[in-house]
């Protein structure tokens, strides 16, 4: 799984399943922490599609931590101040860079994917429920 999809899960759906991996398994991996978790405001760079250029919207408070083990580093950041989140991300980041903890960690993301594939349903059928029929208006 790309670093994109699991960091996307976990930040949508699993934020208390990040904290806990964490905090349960931390000890099992010794590592070095480069940078504490730091707040600090990045730009927000966005594509404006009609003549596909960039522009930066604003500014976005985000913590940031960055840990190492040996020569790998695993980063976190997120959105917001959650310095505890943070960190977990980080960890999790190691861990997937080391590859350790893999079959922990994948146990975790299928149940995640379920909890996305249940939301999308949810909010599908939620939709659904609006849709408009004009067969049975025209009658």
């Amino acid at each position: 799984m790309d670093k994109k999809r699991w960091t996307s899960l976990f930040i949508r759906y699993g934020r208390n399943e990040a904290s806990h991996f964490y905090n349960t398994y931390k000890d099992s991996a010794d590592f070095d922490i480069v940078s504490a978790p730091t707040e600090g405001l990045t730009m927000i760079k966005v594509r404006e599609h009609a003549e596909s250029s960039l522009f930066y919207i604003g500014e976005m408070l985000v913590t940031e931590t960055k840990i190492r083990q040996g020569q790998t580093v695993g980063m976190g950041v997120v959105k917001g101040s959650n310095e505890n989140l943070s960190m977990a991300m980080s960890f999790i980041d190691l861990c997937f860079n080391l590859g350790i903890l893999q079959d922990e960690l994948q146990d975790i993301l299928k149940g995640l994917e379920m909890a996305e594939q249940h939301y999308v349903k949810k909010k599908t059928d939620e939709i659904l429920k609006t849709k408009v029929d004009f067969d049975m208006m025209t009658e």
